[in-house]
Formats: structure tokens, sequence, C-alpha cells
């Protein structure tokens, strides 16, 4: 795929987004709700930029936030509809956060898509991977929109988390030459980066510190090993994002909680806590005592906020703006 989009500049990889998204069909007879069009301001979540100079807008990919849920005619449908004002509610509350995490250097653009629910993850790999074209062909098409008409050649951001972060995975192994030089860093959060993943995409730079531009940052957050979530593991990239070291070397989260990283099984260990404050009954299937999945921004929010400006400004400063 590197070697195909190499071959094409922007406008060239823009059309290929298109296609692939208008492609993208379920391969069953599922109930499907409608695309978005992204071209409706309503199929946004946007900010305005807190700057005007120096300035790394966001394009940030939603988690998952919704169950199966009953169309009109009765159907069970597995896909969020970015038009139910229910649905949509309940996706505000992700967006803000995150927003006022990655935004702080820039717009944030966040679209609505037909993300896959949380009972398809549940049911595992196979039906996550057969779902998952619809949501990213949304995802595809909205980036290429971002790209088209709203990025105006700065530099951006790529942040997402959990089903998001799956998103932005996918978006890296996909990026242009042209378009990775732009990238201040990615954020996969609560998601895996691959062998495979590595091996497809030279966009895909791991973050070995706090300040480098044009990496990826990843991790996911458990008591200890036995609360690992398969679907979300094991990653080939993790970091530390309290002191942003790759190693076992602790650091504090508050007076009594320490984080670090377990290289072997490429999670982060958060010793100190109560696990079973954090646990979802509900969520269970997925994310047992001990998984802090839910908290993967709230832990670490003025890390990451910090390091987003951060690493804008290596950005710029590597470039001489």
């Amino acid at each position: 795929m590197m070697r195909t989009m190499r071959r094409y500049g922007v406008i060239g990889w823009l059309a290929l987004l298109w296609c692939v998204g208008c492609a993208a069909r379920p391969a069953d007879p599922e109930p499907v709700p409608a695309a978005p069009d992204y071209a409706d301001p309503q199929m946004w979540y946007r900010t305005e930029s807190p700057v005007t100079e120096r300035r790394a807008d966001v394009f940030y990919i939603l988690p998952t936030c919704v169950w199966d849920w009953q169309d009109e005619a009765g159907r069970t449908v597995h896909y969020a509809d970015p038009r139910d004002p229910a649905q949509r509610e309940a996706m505000r509350p992700s967006y803000e956060l995150a927003a006022s995490i990655f935004g702080v250097r820039g717009a944030c653009f966040a679209p609505y898509y037909r993300q896959i629910t949380l009972d398809s993850w549940m049911a595992g790999e196979e039906t996550i991977e057969r779902r998952f074209g619809v949501a990213m062909g949304d995802i595809r098409a909205a980036f290429a929109r971002f790209i088209r008409e709203e990025s105006a050649g700065r530099p951006f951001v790529l942040a997402g988390f959990s089903q998001g972060a799956k998103g932005v995975v996918e978006l890296l192994r996909e990026l242009p030459d042209s378009l990775a030089e732009r990238l201040v860093a990615a954020y996969v959060i609560g998601y895996r980066v691959t062998e495979e993943d590595l091996a497809a995409s030279a966009a895909i730079r791991p973050a070995t510190g706090a300040d480098g531009a044009g990496v990826t940052v990843c991790y996911n957050s458990v008591a200890d090993e036995s609360a690992i979530c398969p679907v979300l593991s094991p990653s080939r990239l993790c970091i530390n994002p309290l002191n942003w070291h790759t190693d076992g070397e602790p650091a504090p989260l508050n007076d009594t909680v320490t984080v670090r990283v377990d290289s072997r099984h490429g999670v982060l260990l958060v010793e100190g806590f109560d696990p079973e404050a954090y646990y979802v009954p509900s969520l269970g299937a997925l994310f047992p005592v001990g998984n802090y999945h839910l908290q993967e921004l709230f832990f670490y929010r003025d890390a990451l906020a910090a390091n987003v400006a951060l690493r804008t400004e290596a950005w710029y400063d590597r470039r001489g703006e």
C-alpha cells in the first residue's frame, strides 16, 4: 500500500480515499444507516483554534459510544447513526474531552461516523474486522475532506481513542509521504500497533521521548497482565505519558499511584488504585477488573495536552518556522 501511495500526490491520494470510502460495505445484509455527507457541517464536532501562529489542527476519531439499537423496522443495527440526536448526545462528552486535550494548539475536527457498537466489539475480532469497514469508510472520507478543505497546508495532529485509535492506525498505514511530513504526532490511545502495522507504514515512527515530531504515541493501562484486553493488545508500541520513557522507569500519577511500562506485554502498569473502583460490569466481557481502558484519557489528560503543545513546537522548530 505504501509503495502505491508514494506514486500519487495528495490529490491522487484524496481520490483513492474517496473511492475506498465509497466502496466500504459490510459483507452481510445487516442494516446500515445512511452514510454521512461531510460537506454538511452537522456531521462534524468542531472547535475554533486557540492560536493563530504555530497552529496545528487536530483530526480526532471518537471511541465507541453506542450499543446495538433497533431501527423502525425492528431490526438490530450494529452501527451508530450520525444523524440520531440521542446517539450524538452520547458522543458529546467524548468530543469535549478530546478537544480539551488535543486541541490546545489548533482547531479540533472530529467527524460523526458510523462507528461499530460496543456489542460488536464484544463479539470478537472476526466480527470487528467484518463490520469496521463501514466505520473506516466514513473516517477516510472525513479525513480526505479535512485535508482538502480545512487543513490549509498546516501541520496536523492525528488522535483517536479505542475504536478511534484503530482508525488512526489505518490512516497511518495509508498516509502518503507528502502528508506524513505535516504530521505533528499520532496518538493511538487504548489500542495497538502491531509488527505488521510497522512493516506496512513508514509513517508509524515510535515515540521514544517527549518532544519528537512525526511520531506515534501508544499505550494501554492495566493493574496487571491478567486485565489485558485481547482485542486491544498486544502492541509493539508503548510509552509512559507521564515521563515519556519506554523502559520500566516508574512515574508518579499522584501521591499514591505510579505508572510504568511493562515491555514484556506492551502495556502500562498502574499501581496504587483500587481496581474494583473502576470496573464497569456491563463492559466486563471486554474490560475485566484491573483494566483501566475507560480512564486512558482522564488519567493522563494534562500530560497529553502539554505533549501536544511540545510536539507542535518541535515540528515548527524542525522546519525553522
